[in-house]
């Protein structure tokens, strides 16, 4: 029998949390094994607020309040939640026609599509100020077809100066205007002016985080990784420090997942990617020397970093970090320490319980034979997207 899990969400935020976490467990790769991904999310707010690994291009901040303003205005319609989801649907065709694929949310569900445009970017659209009011998309839909139904009822003055400033949709008033047959046939390319005012926007609402200074900073290069950026000393000091406090916890804490998977390889007793493992681990073990990852890391500032973007890390999980990070610094022949073992055992213990698989061999024989490998970026490749999006508009302006 196939095992399934439900939730229940109270707003559109957390559904989006969950979705995101549905997503993740699509992919082996970023399955969060070890129970660490809260202090990934932290560093992935600090750096880049708004984004979420279920982005795929900028202009979509664009496509999802065109549509919400579209179907809002459709007061002669009962059900404008209907509205959007049909004209969200039809930008899909429209993408499609406009020669996009890759990116395109839905391309292959079409009238199917579960997961609309509208929920995967609502956090966005609230982050970075083209959402000005703290409700749900439904909760939009209804104000602003009550707006319109209260505006056909108002007699208008014909005196300007006395008519009365009508009231906020909650959507940005200064949002471009859509192009001319936004669903005909459509790109993922910004115009020069929506180029501006969404660098204008996501800047002035993310101010001081690493997402902010890219926009008007321009780099040569967008490297894998965010600490890569060859003009990060050019940056504020105390955000250079938080992308160097998100490079350490990347490195470190990679050898934890390899040791985890390690230990499982070991159980099923199978020799190749045991010894692919301990391959893993010595190049890991290269790697934090190399990056010097551990020396002269002040702690105490990176859980303060942390825990000011979320102070409800739980302490098991703040206390597995530090004895890891402990236990790795003095000795990083993790692959054979009895400690590191019984550390990464204990672990997985306490967030899966009975389910755990180096306790249980049901678990265990469902496991892939690799799990939770891909290394954090905390968002920088969502980020990187985002900003190549807004450098080529400037590039083609």
């Amino acid at each position: 029998m196939p095992s399934s899990f439900g939730w229940l969400d109270a707003d559109t935020e957390q559904r989006r949390q969950m979705l995101e976490v549905v997503d993740l467990f699509s992919d082996d790769g970023t399955v969060d094994e070890l129970g660490t991904g809260a202090i990934r999310d932290a560093l992935s707010h600090a750096l880049f607020p708004g984004t979420s690994v279920l982005h795929t291009r900028l202009r979509y901040a664009l496509f999802v309040p065109w549509l919400l303003q579209e179907a809002g205005a459709r007061s002669s319609s009962p059900d404008t939640g209907a509205a959007l989801r049909q004209l969200e649907i039809r930008l899909i065709g429209s993408l499609l026609a406009g020669g996009e694929k890759p990116g395109v949310i839905g391309n292959r569900a079409r009238q199917t599509l579960k997961r609309m445009p509208s929920s995967v970017y609502w956090s966005a659209l609230g982050a970075w100020g083209i959402r000005q009011r703290d409700v749900t998309i439904e909760g939009y839909l209804r104000r602003r077809h009550d707006l319109a139904r209260l505006a056909a009822r108002t007699a208008v003055s014909d005196d300007p100066e006395t008519r009365e400033t009508p009231p906020s949709s909650g959507l940005d008033p200064h949002l471009p205007p859509p192009p001319e047959g936004l669903l005909t046939r459509a790109t993922f390319d910004l115009t020069a002016e929506e180029e501006e005012y969404l660098s204008d926007t996501i800047a002035r609402a993310t101010a001081g985080s690493l997402l902010a200074w890219l926009v008007h900073h321009q780099p040569a290069r967008l490297p894998d990784y965010a600490w890569e950026l060859t003009t990060l000393g050019e940056a504020p000091a105390q955000l250079a420090e938080t992308v160097d406090h998100a490079r350490r916890f990347h490195t470190v804490i990679h050898g934890a997942v390899l040791v985890y998977n390690l230990l499982l390889a070991r159980q099923r007793h199978m020799d190749e990617p045991v010894a692919e493992f301990e391959a893993d681990l010595a190049e890991w073990r290269s790697e934090l020397q190399s990056s010097n990852a551990l020396d002269g890391w002040d702690r105490a500032a990176w859980w303060t970093t942390v825990t000011r973007s979320n102070a409800r890390i739980r302490p098991l999980t703040r206390t597995f970090v530090d004895q890891w990070i402990d236990l790795v610094a003095s000795d990083p022949e993790v692959a054979t320490s009895a400690k590191a073992a019984g550390l990464v055992t204990t672990r997985e213990r306490q967030i899966k319980g009975g389910r755990a698989r180096l306790v249980n061999q049901s678990a265990l024989d469902s496991w892939s034979g690799a799990s939770g490998l891909g290394r954090l970026d905390f968002n920088w490749s969502v980020a990187r997207g985002h900003l190549g999006d807004l450098y080529a508009a400037r590039g083609a302006a």
